[in-house]
């Protein structure tokens, strides 16, 4: 195998890999996303009050 032919196949075996990474990483925050129930109301969130003594 000549030596430009080696270096083709490692840039496209690691071009490969980040792109499925980047696709699951897509899908994990989509399935993360759609499990998530949680919203926040008027988009502010209300302040804890402190216990009185």
């Amino acid at each position: 195998m000549r030596p430009w032919q080696r270096w083709a196949l490692r840039i496209l075996y690691w071009l490969a890999v980040l792109a499925l990474s980047i696709v699951l990483l897509v899908v994990l925050i989509t399935l993360i996303e759609s499990r998530d129930q949680s919203s926040v109301k008027g988009g502010v969130a209300t302040p804890l009050r402190a216990p009185s003594p």
